[in-house]
C-alpha cells in the first residue's frame, strides 16, 4: 500500500513521502469525522463525512497522477524526435538527453534531468530511463527504452529508430483519441448514473433527516439499503468494463 501511494506521490510530483501522505490522510479522515459529529450531531452525519474525508485524498492524488501521467505521454513523441534532432547533428545520446531536457516543458523536462542527475551519479543511462519508465507507468516510454539498448547491442541507426518509435506513437494517439470521442458519451452516462444515487440520497438527508434515517434504523431498510449499493456498484463497475478500451 505505502509503495503504490510512494508510486502515486512521485507520479503527482508531490514532495511527500508515503509515511507523510499516510498521516495527513489520517488526519484528513479524523478531522471530517469530528466536524460531521459537531455539526450534523449525530453519528451517522460523522459517519458520512468520515467516509468522504476517506474517498476525497486517494481521489485528488489519483486525478493529479493520471494528469501528469497523460502530459508526460501527450509529449514523449516530440520529445523523442526532438532528441533524434540532436543525434542527427553530431550530439552523444546523453548530450542529446541533455539539451532536449532544456526544451521541452514539463513533465517531461524534469524527469529528464533526473534521469541525466542518475546517470551522472553512476547509474547506467539505460536503467536510469527504465526507472523513469515504471515511474510514469509508461508503456510507450518504455518502448524507447528498449530502442536505446537494442540500437546498443547491435548497432544501428538510433535516430531513425526513435523516429520510427515516435511516429508509432503518435498514430496510437490518434487511435486513442478516436476511441475517447467514439466512447464519450457512454462515459458521461456511467458518471451519471453512478453519481446521481450517492447525490440524490446526500441531499435528502441533508433535507430530511427522518425520512432517510428508515434506511439505516430499520431492518428492512438496511437491506434495501444494502443491496441497492451492492447493485449500483455492480453496474458502475460493468459500464465502466465496457467503455474502457486499452490500445
Amino acid at each position: 500500500m505505502l509503495d503504490k501511494a510512494e508510486k502515486l506521490l512521485e507520479q503527482a510530483n508531490l514532495p511527500l513521502r508515503a509515511a507523510e501522505a499516510l498521516m495527513f490522510y489520517v488526519g484528513v479522515v479524523l478531522a471530517s469525522t469530528v466536524v460531521g459529529l459537531l455539526f450534523q450531531r449525530s453519528l451517522l452525519g460523522g459517519l458520512v463525512l468520515g467516509v468522504i474525508g476517506a474517498l476525497a485524498p486517494p481521489a485528488v492524488l489519483n486525478f493529479l497522477a493520471k494528469r501528469r501521467r497523460k502530459r508526460f505521454m501527450m509529449q514523449l513523441p516530440d520529445t523523442l524526435t526532438l532528441l533524434a534532432g540532436t543525434l542527427r547533428a553530431g550530439y552523444s545520446f546523453m548530450q542529446g538527453v541533455e539539451a532536449t531536457s532544456r526544451e521541452v516543458e514539463e513533465p517531461m523536462g524534469a524527469e529528464l534531468r533526473r534521469i541525466i542527475t542518475e546517470a551522472q551519479l553512476g547509474r547506467p543511462l539505460e536503467e536510469a530511463m527504465d526507472a523513469s519508465a515504471e515511474r510514469m507507468g509508461s508503456a510507450d516510454f518504455q518502448w524507447a527504452v528498449i530502442a536505446v539498448r537494442i540500437q546498443r547491442e547491435v548497432g544501428g541507426n538510433l535516430a531513425e529508430l526513435l523516429i520510427t518509435v515516435a511516429e508509432t506513437m503518435t498514430a496510437r494517439q490518434r487511435l486513442r483519441g478516436e476511441v475517447a470521442a467514439l466512447t464519450a458519451e457512454g462515459k458521461i452516462s456511467a458518471i451519471v448514473l453512478g453519481i446521481l444515487p450517492v447525490g440524490l440520497g446526500a441531499v435528502l438527508f441533508v433535507l430530511n433527516p427522518e425520512y432517510m434515517r428508515v434506511l439505516f434504523d430499520d431492518t428492512l431498510g438496511q437491506i434495501m439499503f444494502a443491496v441497492a449499493c451492492v447493485s449500483a456498484l455492480l453496474g458502475f463497475a460493468w459500464m465502466k468494463k465496457i467503455i474502457n478500451i486499452d490500445i
